[in-house]
Protein backbone atom coordinates (compact mmCIF):
# COMPACT_ATOMS: atom_id res chain seq x y z
CA UNK A 1 0.00 0.00 0.00
CA UNK A 2 2.78 2.63 0.90
CA UNK A 3 4.59 1.97 -2.07
CA UNK A 4 1.26 2.49 -4.32
CA UNK A 5 1.16 5.66 -2.61
CA UNK A 6 4.74 6.64 -3.21
CA UNK A 7 4.48 6.02 -6.98
CA UNK A 8 0.80 8.12 -6.96
CA UNK A 9 2.86 10.77 -5.12
CA UNK A 10 5.46 10.52 -7.71
CA UNK A 11 3.46 10.66 -10.90
CA UNK A 12 1.43 13.53 -9.64
CA UNK A 13 4.63 15.47 -8.99
CA UNK A 14 6.16 14.54 -12.49
CA UNK A 15 2.37 16.08 -14.01
CA UNK A 16 2.25 18.72 -11.73
CA UNK A 17 5.71 20.18 -12.80
CA UNK A 18 7.11 21.70 -9.55
CA UNK A 19 10.18 23.84 -9.17
CA UNK A 20 12.20 23.73 -6.71
CA UNK A 21 11.48 26.84 -6.06
CA UNK A 22 7.99 25.99 -5.22
CA UNK A 23 8.69 23.64 -2.80
CA UNK A 24 10.92 26.43 -1.39
CA UNK A 25 8.02 28.26 -1.05
CA UNK A 26 5.80 25.40 0.48
CA UNK A 27 8.86 25.25 3.36
CA UNK A 28 8.19 29.16 3.82
CA UNK A 29 4.46 28.80 4.43
CA UNK A 30 4.61 25.71 6.82
CA UNK A 31 7.14 28.40 8.59
CA UNK A 32 4.76 31.11 8.48
CA UNK A 33 2.25 29.13 9.52
CA UNK A 34 4.12 27.69 12.91
CA UNK A 35 4.74 31.29 13.59
CA UNK A 36 1.12 31.84 13.60
CA UNK A 37 0.48 29.18 16.04
CA UNK A 38 3.35 30.63 18.40
CA UNK A 39 2.06 33.70 18.35
CA UNK A 40 -1.41 32.50 19.32
CA UNK A 41 0.38 31.46 22.64
CA UNK A 42 -0.40 34.65 24.25
CA UNK A 43 -4.06 34.96 23.79
CA UNK A 44 -5.19 34.54 27.68
CA UNK A 45 -8.88 32.55 26.31
CA UNK A 46 -8.68 28.97 24.66
CA UNK A 47 -11.55 29.55 22.74
CA UNK A 48 -10.30 32.73 20.68
CA UNK A 49 -6.87 31.43 20.57
CA UNK A 50 -8.74 28.41 18.87
CA UNK A 51 -10.72 30.36 16.36
CA UNK A 52 -7.55 32.51 15.41
CA UNK A 53 -5.98 29.40 14.84
CA UNK A 54 -8.52 27.95 12.83
CA UNK A 55 -8.65 31.68 10.63
CA UNK A 56 -4.96 30.74 9.91
CA UNK A 57 -5.81 27.47 8.73
CA UNK A 58 -8.67 28.49 6.36
CA UNK A 59 -6.18 30.55 5.14
CA UNK A 60 -3.65 28.44 4.11
CA UNK A 61 -6.22 25.61 2.92
CA UNK A 62 -7.66 28.13 0.76
CA UNK A 63 -4.40 29.19 -1.58
CA UNK A 64 -2.91 25.36 -1.39
CA UNK A 65 -3.38 24.77 -4.84
CA UNK A 66 -1.79 27.82 -6.10
CA UNK A 67 1.06 27.68 -8.05
CA UNK A 68 2.11 31.00 -9.40
CA UNK A 69 5.66 31.67 -7.84
CA UNK A 70 4.64 35.57 -7.63
CA UNK A 71 1.11 34.72 -6.33
CA UNK A 72 2.42 32.85 -3.59
CA UNK A 73 4.87 35.36 -2.63
CA UNK A 74 2.53 38.12 -2.16
CA UNK A 75 0.67 35.97 -0.02
CA UNK A 76 3.39 35.43 1.72
CA UNK A 77 3.55 39.25 2.14
CA UNK A 78 0.58 39.45 3.48
CA UNK A 79 0.95 36.66 5.68
CA UNK A 80 4.34 38.13 7.52
CA UNK A 81 2.25 41.59 7.14
CA UNK A 82 -0.44 40.53 8.62
CA UNK A 83 1.46 38.41 11.34
CA UNK A 84 2.89 41.82 12.85
CA UNK A 85 -0.27 43.66 13.31
CA UNK A 86 -1.98 40.85 14.94
CA UNK A 87 1.22 40.41 17.54
CA UNK A 88 1.04 43.88 17.89
CA UNK A 89 -2.52 43.88 18.53
CA UNK A 90 -2.19 41.24 21.00
CA UNK A 91 0.54 42.61 22.62
CA UNK A 92 -1.52 45.73 23.76
CA UNK A 93 -4.76 43.43 24.66
CA UNK A 94 -2.56 41.27 26.86
CA UNK A 95 -1.00 44.53 28.53
CA UNK A 96 -4.24 45.68 29.49
CA UNK A 97 -5.67 42.91 30.99
CA UNK A 98 -3.22 42.43 33.20
CA UNK A 99 -3.97 45.52 35.11
CA UNK A 100 -0.89 46.46 36.85
CA UNK A 101 1.01 46.38 33.27
CA UNK A 102 -1.24 49.11 32.14
CA UNK A 103 0.57 51.67 34.26
CA UNK A 104 3.82 50.73 32.33
CA UNK A 105 2.47 51.94 29.14
CA UNK A 106 1.11 55.56 29.80
CA UNK A 107 4.84 56.61 30.32
CA UNK A 108 5.29 57.78 34.10
CA UNK A 109 8.27 58.28 35.74
CA UNK A 110 9.85 57.13 38.60
CA UNK A 111 11.58 59.82 40.46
Amino acid sequence: MLGTWSRAARADLKASQLTLEHFLMRSRTLSLYRKYVRATRDIPYPSARWETIEFFRDDVHRFRHETDLERIKDLLMQGHRFLKQMQGQWTLAGASSEGNNANKLRGTRQL
